[in-house]
């Protein structure tokens, strides 16, 4: 069963604060409807296989490329520290206004949960004594072949994709983005209340 929970606000959002809150709303919106998160299922998946004396060998499923695309279009107006709808910026926006424990406390989990699907703490890897992040490979990808062309950012994700499989990079980037996501609608679904007219 159900249940509301009140969390009350000490103070009303201001007229910026509140158009970095109506934006977010739109934006998640958006990336709601992206194929990958609409569907249901994702379709992002990694697997590894390791048999004594030999390598490991590592089998990765991801969606069709314009779904991927689709996706991080949507996405990159959450992770871009420009945009008015930055997760970081509109949960520390929330949490200023909260007065409330349990909703301070949720919202520390939120951003746990964002920032853990962006470091993957659960997964260490290592090329050439570099730990490698989605942070970082979002970066790369981002910068060197979805939105930009930036050749210092391409040669980089060359030398990394060399190291761990171009297939393990596209997976690290696409579960990154789709588990960051969650985060996304779940402050949506806390702030949808605050946002008094519809976009």
């Amino acid at each position: 069963m159900e249940k509301e929970i009140e969390v009350p606000i000490k103070e009303p959002l201001t007229k910026e604060e509140l158009a970095c809150v109506k934006q977010f709303l739109k934006k998640a919106r958006e990336l709601h409807t992206a194929h990958i998160i609409s569907n249901g299922e994702s379709g992002i998946s990694l697997n590894s296989k390791f048999e004594k004396g030999k390598t490991v060998k590592f089998k990765v499923s991801l969606p069709p490329e314009e779904y991927l695309r689709s996706l991080y279009m949507a996405f990159r107006f959450f992770y871009l520290s420009k945009e008015k709808s930055n997760f970081l910026r509109v949960i520390n926006i929330i949490k200023r206004k909260i007065d409330s424990d349990f909703g301070r406390k949720y919202i520390d989990w939120l951003k746990d949960m964002w920032s853990g699907a962006l470091a993957v703490k659960q997964v260490n890897i290592r090329v050439n004594e570099k730990i490698i992040t989605p942070t970082m490979l979002i970066d790369l990808w981002f910068n060197a072949h979805y939105f930009h062309a930036d050749d210092r950012k391409e040669e980089e994700l060359s030398k990394l994709s060399g190291a761990l499989t171009i297939d393990v990079c596209r997976f690290m980037l696409a579960d990154a983005v789709f588990e960051a996501s969650k985060a996304v609608f779940l402050l949506a679904n806390m702030i949808a209340g605050l946002d008094s007219e519809k976009s």
